[in-house]
């Protein structure tokens, strides 16, 4: 069975708590490393990387994210799952990385290294030696989820973006246009909205984010990504977790 993380409502406003329930059981747990992929229905390249990225879905010891860009709708199908907010994270990553290309299908692992999408080999190996240092976890509370990012003992810990990613854990498209004309592709741990709630300086951090909100439709995990700041973009991603079991 496909391992399908946790559901969240939509969440606005954050508030830091003051304490996270004791006996509130945690639901996350500490993954190796962070993999995002960005990918698009229209580019024919891609579907190899996807199918590689379905096996990196059903790993507990990382976060896989799949992240689908519009660049490629010109080719005659509009992705339906995609987002400029995505594109534009991947050109932010190329900036980081002084890069002046952006292309799919691509993978970041950890924010910091980049590969063809799919390559499974540099890809498994980044994955096998990567560590994730500042340990996240997530608990469900009374009609509330609860975020606690670790301290870090280095006193020169780079300031942080606490962001949370809303996601589509499996989707089936049926592409009628483009370069994957006819062909039905099944999605995994597909990005929808991600969003910043929080930041982190060295020291421990608790936030509490609303339950009750009403859920977009077809939302049924969630991720936290803790994320360095750099003067070129988004830097290394130190922390990150999954949501699981949710209302079950």
């Amino acid at each position: 069975m496909r391992y399908r993380p946790a559901l969240l409502g939509v969440l606005g406003a954050c508030a830091i708590a003051t304490s996270v329930a004791a006996e509130t059981p945690a639901v996350s747990s500490q993954p190796r490393a962070i993999v995002e992929l960005f990918t698009s229905q229209g580019c024919s390249s891609c579907v190899a990387a996807d199918a590689y990225f379905a096996d990196l879905a059903e790993r507990r010891d990382i976060v896989a994210l799949s992240l689908h860009v519009d660049y490629w709708d010109y080719l005659g199908w509009r992705d339906t799952l995609g987002d400029p907010a995505h594109t534009q994270r991947q050109r932010d990553y190329a900036a980081a990385h002084g890069s002046r290309r952006i292309y799919t299908p691509q993978i970041v692992v950890n924010g910091t290294e980049d590969f063809v999408g799919s390559d499974r080999r540099s890809v498994d190996a980044a994955i096998l030696h990567s560590s994730l240092t500042v340990p996240v976890t997530i608990r469900q509370g009374d009609d509330t989820v609860e975020i606690e990012v670790a301290a870090r003992p280095d006193q020169h810990a780079a300031p942080a973006t606490i962001r949370l990613a809303l996601i589509t854990s499996e989707a089936k498209v049926a592409i009628a246009r483009g370069e994957n004309a006819g062909a039905t592709i099944e999605y995994y741990n597909v990005v929808r909205a991600m969003r910043p709630v929080g930041m982190w300086d060295g020291d421990a951090v608790k936030i509490t984010l609303p339950q009750h909100e009403i859920m977009p439709a077809g939302i049924d995990s969630c991720a936290i990504i803790v994320q360095e700041d750099t003067p070129r973009g988004p830097g290394a991603i130190i922390g990150a977790a999954l949501l699981g079991n949710w209302g079950t």
